[in-house]
């Protein structure tokens, strides 16, 4: 049976322990599903990539199938086919153009182009983070962006949009283009059709993108925690069954417990920190911009997964801020850790996940291990040195007491063998004057100070009585 101080020490031994291995399970998990979303980024970046400029790409945004698609459904009935623009009558082929109406045939040559133009549609879409280059050829090429005009009015429009087109009456007039006034109004109509027309399906299109590769990434962060916890949770409760601390039911339900909890943190990180780093992508800020490409957020989300059942237990007053810090000081070297840990692992048993899982669970202990012997040896010397500094305090007071003590014996020393010395002086200088006089009583009155200052009994004052005292046989000398 062990005593009450015994039991205490092993009950705080076993929940350092279990917290230890809490925080293993956290960091390993938090590490797993930022590394995911970091990865998830990555492709991200590459899906929605887009070129640098236009010149040179727009084939990667033109349709001919598109406008061959426009023009066919124009003419596929038989009818006339007026410009709606100009008035003039279109024609299908180049050669009955000419034949029909000679050197104005490019006047009624059907063709067709893009209402609002590739190279304008590309400058407004190049920085957006959620749209391929496939959603934006899409949008450029939807029916409501080609229009089937004459070749007069394509070739002199180029890269204006309609309304700057047939607002400047000089440009139309020095390449020689007649619109009729319900013509001009009709291109402005066109051109804000299909503007609106290109922002609602390339809206349409980011949000599928972003749910699309959110709930991906999310679910591969899901995915990679909940393994990797589960694989470092079976390893913990594995031990502790054989070691009798749970039993088999108790083990299971506590591995599933921290699995779904994983899981769950997996997909919100996994998800968001995917969206929020593509979103950061397209910022004009190299600071943000690098923050999310070296999965800055991500980092940081783990710490405050990992350490923030500390931070909150220091803010309520449970710990105090020494032991906030010790606690902080092994979970960041955890974390620090932690990507070596699981890059070792996973080299050593080549199972995805598993492997980095066992590192990370393995790096982990050894971490807390080390950080709590290192920490125990400096409160061990801290406790020594205090020690030793309360001895030297002590000797010092004993000094200065002892001190005070002899200075104060010091003092009644002087005192009282200044006392005796004056007595003496006195009844030696007397004794020597009473000497050379001959007075033999003078010598005995000076000799009986000294007996008296000492404590003595005077036997005699005078020869007379020295000579009564020598005669009396019954005086005790002594």
């Amino acid at each position: 049976m062990l005593d009450s101080k015994t039991q205490k020490a092993v009950n705080q031994t076993d929940e350092e322990q279990k917290k230890a291995e809490s925080d293993s399970i956290k960091v390993g998990a938090g590490y797993a599903a930022s590394q995911t979303a970091y990865n998830a980024t990555q492709e991200a970046a590459k899906t929605f990539a887009k070129p640098d400029t236009y010149t040179g790409n727009r084939t990667l945004f033109d349709s001919g199938k598109a406008k061959v698609d426009a023009k066919t459904k124009l003419f596929q009935g038989g009818q006339k086919v007026i410009d709606s623009y100009t008035g003039d009558e279109l024609v299908l082929t180049v050669k009955e153009a000419k034949a029909l109406y000679g050197d104005n045939w490019a006047r009624h040559l059907a063709e067709s182009d893009h209402t609002k133009p590739l190279e304008q549609i590309f400058k407004d879409t190049r920085n957006n983070p959620w749209v391929t280059t496939d959603d934006i050829k899409a949008a450029a090429n939807s029916e409501d962006n080609i229009r089937v005009a004459s070749r007069k009015f394509n070739n002199a429009i180029r890269q204006r949009t309609n309304k700057e087109y047939v607002e400047d009456d000089d440009y139309l007039e020095r390449h020689g283009v007649k619109l009729t006034t319900e013509g001009k109004s009709q291109a402005l109509r066109d051109g804000e059709v299909a503007e609106k027309a290109i922002n609602r399906q390339l809206r349409s299109s980011a949000v599928k993108n972003m749910v699309k590769t959110g709930h991906e990434a999310g679910m591969a962060g899901a995915q990679n925690a909940g393994i990797t916890t589960l694989t470092m949770s079976g390893i913990m409760n594995t031990i502790a069954v054989i070691k009798g601390e749970k039993n088999c039911e108790e083990a299971i339900v506590d591995v599933a417990k921290d699995g779904g909890t994983a899981a769950v943190t997996g997909y919100a990180m996994g998800n968001g920190l995917t969206v929020a780093a593509q979103s950061l992508s397209s910022t004009s800020s190299k600071f943000i911009q690098g923050l999310a490409e070296s999965n800055v957020p991500g980092k940081v989300i783990t710490a405050v997964i990992v350490t923030g059942d500390t931070l909150k237990k220091w803010g309520e007053g449970e710990i105090t801020t020494q032991e906030c810090l010790v606690e902080l000081g092994e979970k960041g070297l955890n974390l620090a850790t932690a990507g070596y840990s699981m890059a070792v692992g996973q080299a050593l048993i080549p199972i995805p996940i598993v492997g980095a899982a066992v590192g990370a669970l393995v790096g982990s202990m050894l971490t807390s291990s080390y950080y709590h012997n290192l920490i125990n040896t400096l409160q061990v010397k801290e406790l020594e040195h205090q020690e030793r500094q309360r001895i030297i305090s002590e000797c010092h007071a004993a000094a200065e007491k002892t001190k005070a003590f002899r200075k104060e014996l010091e003092s009644y020393l002087d005192s009282y063998f200044k006392e005796y010395k004056d007595c003496f002086d006195m009844a030696l200088s007397s004794m020597r004057f009473s000497y050379a006089a001959g007075d033999a009583d003078g010598v005995i009155t000076s000799a009986n100070e000294i007996t008296r200052q000492l404590g003595g009994q005077v036997k005699y004052e005078t020869v007379k009585e020295f000579r009564t005292f020598l005669d009396n046989n019954s005086v005790d000398f002594f």
